[in-house]
C-alpha cells in the first residue's frame, strides 16, 4: 500500500514533467560541447576523507588491492577522489555479481558490450576492467550510450564532454571504449556479448527526478532492445536502486527469453553517498535461446 507521503512526493514530481520535456528539447537542440574537461586527479591524501577515521585504513587496503588487481594507477591520477572511489565501488559490486563466471565472447574471441544510460560514464574504466577480467583478459569493445548527453555541468562542460573523456581514459592496448548520445529504445544495436544497465528508469518517479522527459520512459521497449541485441548465451547485467525496482525488472523480463543467474546487493560503503546505495540490487541474466522477440508495446 502506498502511504500519503509517497503519494504527495510522487504527485509533486509530476509537476516537473513539462519542465523536463522542454529542457530536454532545448539541450538536444543546442547539443552543447566544450571539449575535454581538465584532469582532476592525484589527491591521494584526501581519498576516503568522508569516512570515519577508524574505517579509513580498511578502505585504503581495499583500494590498494583493487588498484593493483585492475591496473587503476592511471585512473587515480586522472580523476578526483569521489570518482575514483565510485570506480572502486563499481568493481567490488561487479566482483560480487559475476563471481568466477566466465563472460561470453564473440566468434573472434573479443567481448562486445553496450552500457545503456551511461550518464557521464565516470565508471567507464571500472566497467571495462571488470568485463576484461571476467573475459580472461580478452579484448573488450565497450560502447556507452546516454539519452540525455547534453546537460551542462557547473564547470561549463556537458555530460557528453565528461563521458567522452572517461571513455578515452578507459581504453588501453587493443581495447576500445567509446561514448555516444542516443536512445537505446529506438536503436538497432549490433549483436553484443554483454549489455549493462546501471539504474535504468523503470518508473515515472525515477525518470522525472533525473530530469528526463516522461515521453522517453519506455521500459518494456528498452529491455526488449537490450535483449534483442544479445547473442545466445549473452549476459544482461542490471543494477536497480531499490528492491521494488528490481521486482518490476523481474516482471518485465518474464516476457523475454532470459534466465537469472544471480542476484546480490550492490551498495558500497566506499563512496560519499553510501547511505543512498544501501538498497541497490544487482542481477545477472543470460539469454538462453535465439527466440524471436515480439514488437515492444511500451
Amino acid at each position: 500500500m502506498v502511504g500519503m507521503p509517497d503519494l504527495l512526493r510522487r504527485g509533486w514530481s509530476l509537476l516537473r514533467a513539462p519542465a523536463n520535456e522542454l529542457g530536454f528539447v532545448v539541450r538536444s537542440t543546442l547539443r552543447w560541447r566544450r571539449g575535454a574537461p581538465p584532469r582532476r586527479g592525484g589527491d591521494g591524501p584526501t581519498l576516503f576523507a568522508w569516512l570515519p577515521a577508524a574505517r579509513r585504513d580498511g578502505a585504503h587496503e581495499r583500494a590498494a588491492a583493487l588498484t593493483q588487481r585492475y591496473d587503476l594507477g592511471a585512473l587515480r591520477e586522472a580523476v578526483d577522489a569521489p570518482v575514483f572511489a565510485r570506480n572502486l565501488a563499481r568493481l567490488e559490486g561487479l566482483e560480487r555479481l559475476i563471481g568466477g563466471r566466465a563472460a561470453p565472447l564473440g566468434p573472434d574471441g573479443a567481448l562486445r558490450a553496450v552500457d545503456v544510460g551511461c550518464g557521464d560514464f565516470h565508471y567507464a574504466t571500472a566497467l571495462q576492467r571488470g568485463l576484461s577480467r571476467a573475459a580472461g583478459g580478452a579484448r573488450v569493445v565497450l560502447r556507452g550510450v546516454e539519452l540525455d548527453g547534453h546537460g551542462v555541468y557547473r564547470d561549463g562542460h556537458s555530460r557528453a564532454d565528461h563521458a567522452a573523456a572517461h571513455a578515452a581514459g578507459a581504453g588501453r592496448g587493443g581495447d576500445l571504449v567509446t561514448f555516444e548520445t542516443g536512445d537505446v529504445a529506438a536503436m538497432r544495436l549490433p549483436e553484443q556479448d554483454v549489455v549493462t544497465a546501471f539504474f535504468p528508469f523503470l518508473t515515472a518517479y525515477a525518470c522525472l527526478q533525473w530530469g528526463t522527459p516522461l515521453s522517453r520512459l519506455r521500459p518494456r521497449r528498452l529491455l526488449r532492445r537490450a535483449v534483442q541485441a544479445l547473442r545466445p548465451g549473452g549476459w544482461l547485467l542490471v543494477v536497480n536502486q531499490t528492491v521494488d525496482e528490481h521486482r518490476r525488472l523481474c516482471r518485465l523480463l518474464r516476457e523475454l527469453p532470459v534466465e537469472r543467474l544471480r542476484r546480490c546487493r550492490f551498495g558500497s560503503d566506499l563512496v560519499p553517498e553510501a547511505g543512498r546505495t544501501a538498497g541497490q540490487v544487482a542481477s545477472l541474466w543470460r539469454r538462453h535461446a535465439m527466440v524471436p522477440i515480439g514488437k515492444p508495446t511500451g
